[in-house]
């Protein structure tokens, strides 16, 4: 995960916050990009256009499918079989989305601060008076 600090830079972007609170690596951003460009894209077309193999681009998008950026439907090819097809989840939902994370992340560290001394002294050892 990118840190904190990374954020808050001037010239952060949309793609710098959610590479951050979904611990998204730069093909993660690529393909998710690429879907987002696209309406309903198949795994073929999108591994076409990044270049990556069809096993790692299914990777990623199980992994932006977990995360609810994107949504996957699955159609029937006639004569048997089945085939996805990509979107990206709303902009709308993905900025409730992002905004939840960054409550819950928010929350945590608050509660990290208020902890620090307690938690703090659980990893000091005792002096030793010899």
């Amino acid at each position: 995960m990118d840190s904190i600090q990374f954020l808050t830079r001037k010239e952060a972007t949309c793609q710098d916050l959610l590479s951050c609170i979904y611990n998204l690596k730069p093909i993660d951003l690529e393909i998710f990009l690429q879907v987002a460009k696209n309406q309903w894209t198949t795994l073929d077309q999108i591994a076409e256009s990044v270049q990556r193999d069809r096993s790692s681009t299914h990777r990623v998008l199980a992994k932006l499918q977990s995360v609810g950026l994107i949504h996957k439907q699955s159609c029937g090819i006639k004569g048997g079989g089945y085939y996805h097809k990509y979107v990206a989840a709303d902009p709308a939902k993905i900025k409730a989305n992002a905004k939840q994370r960054v409550k819950e992340i928010t929350d945590s560290l608050q509660n990290l601060i208020e902890n620090f001394d307690t938690d703090l002294k659980k990893h000091l050892k005792p002096l030793n008076n010899n």
